[in-house]
């Protein structure tokens, strides 16, 4: 068939410049090492942190009522009152629309002075960063060890109303504890393993590096163009599909194989330079899954480009401009829980915001397919998108 003679054509020409090849390995793999170290547990750890969380009051006990008051006045704490089943809010966070769900549960009051404690449940959403977490878990616990004390000191308070009750509260720190039960949306072997850095740095710059394959395929399809190779091609009966076709095949092995070795450079070579492991989820197939679509967005975009430039110089520059606008806005050099709310509505359009979103959705999320299912819609309407582009202009210059 002519679509493999063409893609084993193009496997030569790329196995001839191994130095652009050889680049498409070695720059994300060295992004991937050096910024997952770099910022390791730092993304959440900025100064003035808004964290919005639902709580669901089962508890209509003055203890209760308190502990909703004072946790309304915390500052930088996005507060939103939930009246229903707390299932519905769980999943609700486990889809990243709050970081948390607190519930306050039925008699938490009447048993908050026994032996026997109920605890307020505090739930974390599965992007929830680390210093995040502990941020609100010790602002949560410092908050209930205050109710605890003031419900204990009550009559005490009433005789002597200069008690200090910061100083009491440190001495019944340990108290707290028992009265605050946290637990992460996102676990593995029953633990509690919260995203670090290398779970934003290794799709985030593997995503990067797959759309700079249109580098290497522009150039090859323009210098066969101004060679005349494709009008020669269609004048033996090769189809406009079955060059776009055997054009695509090789490249998307690329792709793949730059998967591959990138999430083994964030499983096995980070950990060993002293970062934290690349957890790879629970869904393989979702995973193979949303890497083959990104590779095929990749590839398609980079038909475009080669069909949209006249010379490889062109192409070149309109890439790297074009990844760099993309990656900026689509949360790769940025993370999106970093973004401002206007910023982070701009990056839904950019198609390395749907990739990584994807690989975040599949290392993050335990819901099968489900989540990833929107992002896969985009990047296939973009890659038809700019398919059916690239065959347009394809046809219009080999007619003019």
């Amino acid at each position: 068939m002519p679509v493999f003679a063409l893609a084993r054509k193009e496997w030569k020409l790329l196995i001839r410049d191994w130095h652009a090849l050889l680049l498409l390995f070695v720059m994300p793999a060295v992004f991937i090492l050096v910024m997952s170290l770099a910022f390791q547990n730092k993304y959440a750890e900025r100064q003035g942190a808004s964290i919005h969380y639902y709580l669901v009051n089962q508890d209509k006990s003055p203890a209760s009522v308190a502990l909703v008051k004072d946790l309304n006045l915390l500052k930088n704490f996005k507060m939103e009152l939930f009246q229903g089943p707390p299932s519905v809010l769980s999943e609700q966070v486990q889809r990243g629309h709050a970081q948390f769900m607190v519930r306050i549960p039925n008699r938490f009051g009447r048993a908050m002075l026994g032996r026997d404690p109920l605890p307020v449940q505090m739930v974390a959403g599965p992007t929830v960063e680390p210093a995040i977490y502990n941020l609100f878990e010790q602002t949560l616990r410092g908050v209930l060890l205050r109710v605890y004390l003031k419900q204990l000191l009550a009559p005490v308070k009433a005789m002597q109303p200069e008690l200090d009750l910061e100083f009491l509260s440190k001495l019944h720190f340990k108290i707290a504890g028992k009265l605050l039960h946290g637990v992460s949306l996102y676990q593995v072997n029953g633990k509690n393993q919260r995203p670090s850095s290398v779970q934003q740095n290794v799709p985030a710059w593997l995503v990067f590096a797959m759309f700079f394959i249109a580098i290497p395929l522009s150039t090859t399809w323009v210098q066969e163009r101004q060679q005349g190779t494709y009008l020669r091609l269609c004048s033996m009966g090769v189809s406009a599909k079955a060059l776009l076709l055997g054009k695509m095949l090789p490249y998307l092995a690329i792709n793949l194989m730059q998967v591959v070795l990138m999430l083994l450079v964030g499983v096995l070579v980070v950990p060993w330079f002293g970062g934290e492991p690349l957890m790879l989820g629970h869904t393989p197939f979702g995973l193979c899954l949303v890497s083959v679509t990104i590779s095929f967005a990749s590839v398609s975009y980079a038909l475009l480009i080669a069909n949209l430039v006249s010379t490889s110089e062109q192409a070149t520059i309109i890439t790297g401009v074009g990844n760099l606008l993309m990656a900026a806005v689509g949360g790769v050099m940025v993370p999106r829980f970093l973004m401002p709310p206007l910023m982070r509505s701009f990056s839904m359009f950019s198609p390395m915001s749907w990739g990584l979103e994807g690989f975040l959705d599949v290392f993050l999320r335990r819901d099968g397919l489900r989540p990833i299912a929107l992002q896969l819609l985009w990047l296939l309407l973009f890659s038809f998108s700019c398919l059916m582009l690239a065959g347009l202009l394809f046809d219009k210059r080999r007619k003019g």
